[in-house]
């Protein structure tokens, strides 16, 4: 991987790989806009899976569907783009699973 070269394409101008990560990051929920997303966070092993609402500067705005706490099933999250460990944008032929009935919808 050029770092430089990742730096240039995401205009940040400087090789900070912590930059690019969040820029990179950040564009991709960006361009996924109403597609449905897995998250999981760092700061306690939480998880959202719902519909990508917006991208706000470097948060992730997200409706959750499931979370791992079922009370908060339904709600709006807004989640810094640095506390995601991982994620996953549902694509046509691989959705997210259903978690909870443990099925594909």
């Amino acid at each position: 991987m050029d770092i430089s070269k990742l730096a240039a394409q995401s205009s940040i101008g400087t090789p900070d790989i912590n930059a690019i990560r969040q820029a990179i990051v950040t564009q991709v929920f960006a361009d996924n806009i109403g597609v449905r997303a897995l998250v999981l966070l760092s700061q306690y092993p939480f998880l959202i899976i719902g519909p990508i609402d917006k991208v706000i500067s470097d948060y992730l705005v997200i409706d959750a569907e499931i979370t791992n706490v079922s009370d908060l099933d339904g709600e709006k999250f807004r989640v810094h783009i640095d506390d995601i460990e991982v994620f996953y944008i549902e694509e046509e032929n691989r959705p997210i699973p259903d978690i909870r009935n443990g099925k594909y919808e």
